[in-house]
C-alpha cells in the first residue's frame, strides 16, 4: 500500500504523475446524455440553505506568490517541486472570470484562501492594497449571490516566517493570531464562514502506520537537504515550511495556532462560523479483526479533540478509501468503479462512500456541524468526475439522513490548477485551463455538479 509523501500534497497520494491529456470540455448548458442522467432529480433533496461550491486556494490560482516560502522551495536545488507554480491560474487579476464560472454553474459559494505573504510580506508590515484586493473579492461574490469561504492560511506561508523557524517557531501561534487578527478586523465582515488552518495534520495521517518511518526516509532526506539549501540562500539558522518532514515537532504549534487564530477572529465578529479543515482519509477494515479503529484514533484523535475545543464546525476533506488489513478473514472487496482498471489499487481506493464515512466518523467523535470544504477526484478523464460527483453526494445524504448535520459541499476544485509538488499535471477542476491565454473552459462534469445545486437534490 502506498503512502502520501512528506510533502503535505495530499492530492498526489498513491498516485504517479497525472497524464497530461485534457478531457473534453463543453458549456455548461451542453451536458452529455449520462450527465443528464446522473443529475435527474429525485427524493434525495438536501436541507433547506445548503451551500453548494468549489473550492481552490491563493498560492494554486493566484499566481506570482513571490513573498510566500513555496515560491523560494519552487526555485531552490535540489529540486523538490516538479515546477515552478509561476503565474498559476492568473486568478489575482481574473476575479471576474472566476466568479462567472460559478455563477454559470449555479453554486452558491466559494473557498479560498487569503494569502498571509500577500498581506504580510514582512513581518510586522501589513499591506493595505492586498487586504483591499481581498475585501473587493469578497464584495464582488457578495454582489453575486455567492457566501465566500475564506481559509486563511493554506500551506503557504510569508518567507520571513519560514525564515524563523516557520511552525517550530514557539512564536509561531501568536504571530498566527495577529495575522489573524488583522485580516479579520479587514475582512471578515464580509465572510460567510472562515477556515483558520488548511490541513494542519495531513502529514500526520500516514506517519501513524507501524513502519512508516522506512517509507517516508528518502523523501525526508531530500526535503532536509531543500530546506537546508533554502536557509543557506536566505542566512538564516533554519527555513521551515509545511513541507519539512519535522511535522510532529510543529503540531503542538499548530494546535496553539489553530485555537489563538480562532480567538481572534471570534473577537472580530462572535456570530462569524469559524473551524479548521482536516484531511481525512477513510480507514476501513480489509479483514475480520482489523485494528482500524485504533489507526484513526492515533491518525485523528488528537486534532479532532483540538477542534471540538475550538471551532464552530469541523470542515472535512476527503479523497480515498484505504482497506487496513487484520488477522482474520477477508471481508468483500469494495465495488468497481467505472473507467479504470478495477486491479489499479491506485484508482479504485477513490470510493464515492469514503466521504460519507468520515464525515459520519468526525461527527460522532465531535458533536459538530460538519462542512465538506474539500472533496473531488483526480483524473484526466471527466467520464469518472461525471460519475464519481453524483455517486458521492447520494452517500454523502445518506449520513445527514441519519442525523449528522451538514453545512454544505465545496468540490475540489474550481479550476485545473497548480497541484504543489506534482506542478500542473493533475486535473481536479471543473474547468479547464489554458496556460497561454488563461481562459477557463467548464467541462461536463460541471453541469452534473449545477444541476444537483440548482435542484438541492441528488
Amino acid at each position: 500500500m502506498s503512502v502520501e509523501t512528506p510533502s503535505l500534497n495530499r492530492r498526489t497520494l498513491l498516485t504517479g504523475a497525472a497524464t497530461a491529456a485534457a478531457g473534453a470540455a463543453t458549456a455548461i448548458g451542453m451536458a452529455s446524455p449520462l450527465a443528464a442522467a446522473a443529475t435527474a432529480a429525485s427524493a434525495r433533496r438536501f436541507p433547506k440553505g445548503f451551500l453548494w461550491g468549489a473550492s481552490t486556494a491563493g498560492h494554486q490560482i493566484e499566481g506570482n506568490n513571490v513573498n510566500s516560502d513555496l515560491w523560494l522551495m519552487e526555485n531552490i536545488q535540489p529540486a523538490t517541486f516538479k515546477e515552478r507554480s509561476g503565474d498559476a491560474c492568473d486568478s489575482y487579476h481574473r476575479m471576474d472570470e472566476d466568479i462567472a464560472l460559478l455563477k454559470a454553474m449555479g453554486l452558491n459559494a466559494y473557498r479560498f484562501s487569503i494569502e498571509w505573504a500577500r498581506i504580510e510580506p514582512s513581518r510586522g508590515h501589513f499591506s493595505q492594497a492586498e487586504l483591499d484586493h481581498y475585501k473587493r473579492f469578497i464584495a464582488a461574490l457578495r454582489r453575486a449571490g455567492i457566501a465566500p469561504v475564506v481559509t486563511f492560511y493554506h500551506v503557504s506561508a510569508p518567507r520571513w516566517f519560514a525564515e524563523a523557524g516557520g511552525w517550530l517557531n514557539p512564536e509561531s501561534p501568536d504571530l498566527f493570531a495577529r495575522y489573524c487578527d488583522r485580516a479579520a478586523r479587514e475582512l471578515a465582515a464580509g465572510m460567510a464562514y472562515a477556515c483558520t488552518i488548511n490541513e494542519p495534520q495531513v502529514g500526520l495521517t500516514y506517519r501513524s502506520f507501524a513502519q512508516s518511518g522506512d517509507y517516508f526516509k528518502k523523501g525526508d532526506e531530500l526535503q532536509e537537504r531543500a530546506h537546508a539549501a533554502a536557509a543557506k540562500a536566505t542566512n538564516v539558522e533554519r527555513f521551515v515550511t509545511m513541507n519539512h518532514p519535522a511535522i510532529k515537532e510543529m503540531t503542538p504549534q499548530l494546535m496553539q495556532a489553530h485555537e489563538k487564530g480562532y480567538a481572534a477572529i471570534k473577537a472580530v465578529r462572535p456570530d462569524l462560523p469559524v473551524g479548521v479543515t482536516l484531511n481525512l482519509v477513510d480507514f476501513q477494515p480489509g479483514n475480520e479483526g482489523s485494528k482500524y479503529k485504533e489507526l484513526r484514533e492515533v491518525a485523528y484523535g488528537p486534532w479532532l479533540a483540538c477542534a471540538k475545543r475550538a471551532g464552530d464546525f469541523i470542515g472535512v476533506q476527503t479523497y480515498r478509501q484505504i482497506r487496513i488489513p487484520g488477522s482474520g478473514a477477508p471481508l468483500p472487496p469494495p465495488p468497481e468503479v467505472p473507467y479504470v482498471d478495477q486491479k489499479d489499487m491506485v484508482e479504485t481506493i477513490k470510493q464515492p462512500t469514503a466521504l460519507r464515512n468520515t464525515v459520519e466518523y468526525v461527527h460522532e467523535q465531535t458533536g459538530k456541524p460538519i462542512f465538506v470544504t474539500e472533496n473531488g477526484i483526480e483524473t484526466p478523464d471527466d467520464r469518472r468526475r461525471v460519475w464519481h460527483i453524483p455517486a458521492t453526494l447520494k452517500h454523502l445524504h445518506e449520513a445527514i439522513d441519519k442525523g449528522v448535520p451538514v453545512i454544505g459541499y465545496m468540490h475540489w476544485s474550481l479550476i485545473d490548477n497548480f497541484e504543489w509538488l506534482a506542478g500542473f499535471e493533475m486535473q481536479f477542476g471543473l474547468s479547464t485551463l489554458d496556460h497561454k491565454t488563461f481562459k477557463r473552459t467548464l467541462k461536463p462534469s460541471a453541469s452534473v455538479l449545477g444541476r444537483i445545486a440548482r435542484a438541492n437534490a441528488v
